[in-house]
């Protein structure tokens, strides 16, 4: 069996994290500053990309009692090489603004 994983990242609703979250702004219309809000930040389609996204934060993918992560410690090439630029501006909008991320294997 492969490996998929993602990275969901949990935190306060603001304007400001408004376009780096999974869904368009018009869907979060009447959501109140500070109201908790789910979102999918990284997803590893692949076991190779799985590995490296589990690396890139430091831990092993299917290391079960660190997956939540401490986005000072990303690896932000890494990140930045497998996802993309945009994707990872958005991963650290969310962690400038009180995000909390956590890594979730499915293998």
């Amino acid at each position: 069996m492969g490996l998929d994983a993602q990275v969901i990242a949990i935190g306060p609703y603001s304007s400001e994290v408004a376009s780096s979250l999974e869904y368009a702004e018009s869907f979060y219309f009447g959501v109140a500053p500070g109201t908790i809000v789910v979102t999918n930040v990284f997803l590893a389609c692949t076991s190779e990309d799985s590995h490296k996204l589990a690396s890139a934060f430091g831990v092993g993918s299917m290391e079960l009692g660190k997956h939540k992560l401490n986005p000072e410690m990303a690896n932000i090439a890494e990140l930045v090489n497998v996802f993309g630029e945009s994707n990872v501006a958005e991963f650290q909008c969310l962690a400038n603004n009180g995000f909390s991320f956590f890594y979730l294997p499915n293998a």
